[in-house]
């Protein structure tokens, strides 16, 4: 047995079935407690930053402390063109006219985001995991170093506790991740056609280790118009609104422009009324007036669509170069700071811990970052091309999940 696992085995076989009710229970005599304080400290003792080297060098004895098997990454073209493999039943008769094509268009633009969705969502839950990984890492060597702290009687039971209590939160947040990983891997093999576990596995391994950074794009002065060239059914419904008003004739609509105008004039909060006689009594006139104002509101929606997608791409570009060029080098530095310092003997290893929390949690929220700019700029692709998108908001990072419970 070598030296330093002997010197361990000698802390852990004292620390072996001890509980932190049973530490406060148990009686020792002053010489057994000096013994036990001086093994520990003299394994403490061999590795230069005590504790905490002490602890990886524990960890890193497990088997389990290898690294995943890497993997020709899979590119996004490649998941795209086994997307389309499951679709031949869509293709188009050569026959088919300008509505069966347009029709064929959006469904193709509906599965393609779709795809991309699922794509981005995949790759984000299986790094988020893997980030995960590491936080539980940090919470379970915090953990050891709170019960070596609890035997020795450097502290309290209930000074422990929260400790204990972190551990049992990142583990349990561990499943979640692990539970939403597993859905959006089966999604994205779903659309690709992929089952059988080991193909699941499989398709894991291949995942990239990140989103790749889109493309900046630059603002269109144009894009509305530019997004309606690809939407044939709005240019046929505005042709039906002119002919329905043309039909109607100029002096009606005159007529029936200044009854409105002097009606709502002397109205009060109380619904309009309309009495109006022959003017309102023309069916024909009464379908081009609520044809007009749906399709007047159907215009100003889709205005509304282009600019929010638009800005909300913006929104998540910002985010995603502030998360990865600002705030994550920022917390790389500041645990480099405090590794320096603690092995400087100026900070405390839970000063070290909660220094890598810190980063975990930037890293976490660069990643959600990514995603939501990944998601935002395949959306805007789709509107512009004449499919249909859901806005959504822009994820806004979520503050620090929680530290090592201090033992300064």
């Amino acid at each position: 047995m070598k030296p330093l696992f002997r010197a361990t085995s000698v802390v852990l076989a004292g620390l072996a079935g001890l509980t932190l009710a049973a530490a406060q229970a148990e009686t020792l005599s002053t010489a057994q407690a000096l013994e036990r304080w001086r093994a520990a400290n003299q394994a403490v003792g061999e590795f230069p930053r005590g504790h905490i080297d002490l602890l990886r060098w524990e960890q890193a004895q497990s088997p389990a402390s290898a690294g995943p098997t890497v993997m020709d990454p899979l590119a996004w073209t490649d998941v795209w063109r086994s997307i389309q493999r499951q679709r031949a039943e869509w293709v188009l008769p050569p026959a088919a006219n300008a509505l069966e094509r347009r029709q064929a268009q959006r469904q193709w633009l509906a599965l393609q985001q779709q795809a991309q969705h699922a794509w981005a969502n995949a790759i984000t839950q299986q790094v988020l995991l893997r980030v995960q990984a590491e936080r539980v890492h940090a919470a379970r060597t915090a953990l050891s170093l709170g019960e070596r702290m609890v035997a020795l009687g450097h502290w309290s039971a209930a000074r422990g506790i929260p400790v204990q209590l972190t551990s049992v939160q990142e583990a349990a947040a561990e499943l979640a991740l692990q539970a939403q990983a597993q859905a959006a891997l089966e999604a994205l093999a779903d659309l690709m056609g992929v089952s059988g576990a080991d193909d699941l596995a499989s398709l894991a391994k291949r995942l990239p280790q990140q989103l790749p950074l889109p493309s900046t794009l630059s603002a269109l002065p144009d894009a509305e118009a530019l997004a309606l060239k690809q939407r044939p059914e709005m240019r046929w419904q505005s042709e039906a609104v002119a002919r329905e008003i043309k039909a109607i004739g100029d002096g009606q609509w005159r007529t029936w422009a200044q009854a409105r105008d002097a009606l709502l004039q002397g109205q009060s909060n109380d619904p309009p009324q309309w009495p109006m006689g022959n003017v309102l009594g023309d069916h024909a006139l009464n379908k081009a007036i609520a044809t007009r104002a749906a399709w007047e509101r159907e215009q100003r929606a889709f205005a509304r669509t282009v600019r929010q997608a638009w800005q909300q791409l913006e929104r998540a570009r910002t985010m995603d170069v502030l998360m990865h060029e600002q705030r994550l080098p920022l917390n790389q530095q500041a645990e480099q700071e405090t590794l320096l310092r603690y092995n400087g003997m100026l900070q405390s290893t839970w000063e070290l811990i909660d220094a890598a929390h810190a980063r975990l949690n930037a890293q976490a929220d660069a990643l959600q970052a990514r995603q939501a700019h990944w998601l935002a700029h395949a959306d805007w692709h789709t509107l512009m091309a004449g499919g249909d998108i859901e806005l959504a908001s822009t994820p806004v990072p979520a503050n620090e999940r929680g530290s090592a419970a201090k033992g300064h």
